[in-house]
């Protein structure tokens, strides 16, 4: 029995500690080339499919706010030095926002300087990380996944609405 206590204490420590660094927002970007999963959309890909980098470019640390009804992150100081030193190409950085461990949908981090359409969601995250769909608007295909519910309830219990 005394074995047993000490196994479930230290089980239970050992989650606490690597649970809050597993768990919140997250932006990894997508490893290796990038190809489209579906036909007709050049920017499309199952977020299930892909594999992630180890290391998410963003992390709940580095938001200082997400207003859910304009769908804009905000981010702080070490944030904007990540997003400094992320590589965008002109074609654009394939990413995946990150829910306590649960891909909630593929978007794209898209080159200012870039006159390449995307058929997807976007943001431009040097400029004002507004997340949009399509550019232009009337070039996005398929469903728009940002409003998901689950993500949702999470900013707005999260950060506060204005």
């Amino acid at each position: 029995m005394k074995y047993l206590i000490i196994i479930f204490f230290s089980f239970i420590t050992f989650g606490y500690s690597i649970g809050p660094n597993q768990s919140g927002l997250k932006i990894y970007g997508v490893k290796g080339s990038f190809e489209s999963s579906f036909q007709n959309c050049t920017k499309c890909f199952d977020v299930n499919l892909v594999e992630l980098s180890k290391k998410p470019i963003l992390e709940e640390s580095d938001f200082e706010s997400f207003n859910w009804d304009n769908q804009q992150i905000t981010l702080n100081d070490s944030g904007k030095q990540k997003i400094k030193k992320t590589t965008i190409q002109l074609s654009g950085l394939p990413v995946v926002m990150v829910l306590n461990n649960k891909r909630i949908y593929g978007f794209w981090f898209w080159n200012m300087f870039s006159s390449i359409g995307c058929d997807q969601i976007y943001t431009y995250p040097k400029i004002d990380f507004k997340i949009k769909f399509g550019l232009p608007t009337n070039y996005a295909i398929g469903e728009d996944l940002r409003f998901n519910r689950l993500l949702e309830q999470y900013v707005k219990t999260r950060y506060k609405q204005d």
